[in-house]
């Protein structure tokens, strides 16, 4: 599932990894400079639309902070 929140693109997908397991794999990417601020997989049985609704409130908390994703 891809998704476009607050000008970064959030991409969650369930895929089996090579041992033949399911993980879950989360990218976050800043739109006007390509900047990849979270890249994660995870073991996880949540769901997507969970983990979308987790990384919006990561990227609310983040815009929010004097120094968003470590911008110098």
């Amino acid at each position: 599932m891809k998704v476009v929140y607050r000008g970064h693109e959030i991409e969650v997908t369930r895929e089996k990894c090579l041992c033949g397991w399911s993980e879950l794999y989360t990218s976050v990417f800043r739109l006007y400079d390509g900047l990849e601020c979270v890249c994660a997989v995870e073991d996880s049985a949540e769901k997507i639309v969970d983990q979308v609704r987790y990384m919006k409130e990561r990227i609310d908390e983040e815009l929010a902070s004097e120094n968003p994703w470590g911008d110098v």
